[in-house]
């Protein structure tokens, strides 16, 4: 087994915690790869651990593990999902709604990895083309994509499409299509649906809507969205994954479908999804007095 590791080192307890479990490979002996992100923070044996970029990382590793929170582990999707390489993510953020154990709980669990006592859970994507003239750009996304308004302070008008056949025309701050693991993301904050991460389906959620009638929409993820928007300022803003990556104007097409490849996210904690909706969401115990 050999380890790829990435990690957000914006955040000082990742600066903490990542040295030592570098160390233990390194004195264990264990295989691992490193991004030159953390190379050039660390110094430690740079004769053991190879340095490849971020895109490289995963063709020359068997597991990826992000050291962070959710957006690294988002992150890490995006820059080595082409090499089909499974993702464990080390929760060093605040939530963690994707990343599976804590650091701790990676000590614990380093010898089941190595020796795959471990689950893989195959996580649909997203395909994003955006098309305007002759110019057309593509990304992908493991969440969601948004559409907002920006800083504009009045509503847009977003025309939206389930294949060819029209289904509405939104009035609102924006629009918000995800994957069922984007669910629980800002498409719940949005008031959409929580989806279990094994369904094959789309969510549309608009954001803050004029009219109470618009509301999310699950759909089957073999249909494919499409969504032109209009704003009296003219220029929008296109997120993918957290991260805004395009001004949108009314000469945009959107087109949203599922993508060819899943994202292979590493189980070893034991926790169900819906465990992890009761830890992460406060949700109650079932009341003792009609059990007992």
């Amino acid at each position: 087994m050999r380890f790829g590791i990435i990690a957000n080192l914006d955040k000082k307890k990742v600066q903490t915690v990542l040295p030592d479990f570098l160390e233990k490979l390194y004195s264990e002996g264990i295989p691992a790869v490193i991004t030159e992100e953390v190379a050039s923070q660390y110094l430690l044996h740079p004769d053991y651990f190879k340095v490849y970029s971020r895109n490289e990382l995963g063709d020359h590793c068997d597991m990826v593990i992000s050291f962070g929170g959710d957006g690294t582990l988002l992150g890490a999707a995006k820059d080595v999902n082409a090499s089909g390489v499974p993702i464990l993510g080390v929760n060093v953020g605040r939530f963690g709604f994707l990343t599976e154990i804590s650091v701790q709980e990676l000590y614990e669990k380093l010898a089941d990895l190595i020796a795959g006592n471990y689950q893989i859970e195959d996580r649909m994507t997203l395909q994003i083309t955006v098309v305007k003239n002759l110019n057309k750009f593509s990304y992908f996304a493991f969440n969601d994509l948004v559409l907002e308004k920006g800083s504009y302070t009045r509503t847009i008008l977003i025309e939206t499409y389930i294949n060819e056949e029209y289904l509405n025309t939104y009035n609102a701050d924006g629009l918000l299509v995800c994957t069922p693991t984007g669910s629980t993301a800002y498409s719940l904050s949005a008031g959409g649906p929580l989806l279990a991460p094994d369904m094959a389906a789309i969510v549309i959620t608009p954001i803050c809507p004029h009219s109470l009638s618009q509301r999310p929409l699950v759909i089957s993820d073999d249909k494919i969205v499409k969504f032109k928007a209009w704003s009296e300022k003219r220029e929008m803003i296109l997120s993918v994954d957290g991260q805004s990556v395009l001004q949108i104007t009314e000469d945009h097409l959107i087109q949203v479908r599922r993508a060819g490849k899943s994202v292979k996210l590493v189980k070893c904690s034991g926790y169900s999804f819906y465990h992890v909706l009761r830890t992460k969401l406060n949700w109650g115990e079932p009341p003792k007095k009609y059990y007992e």
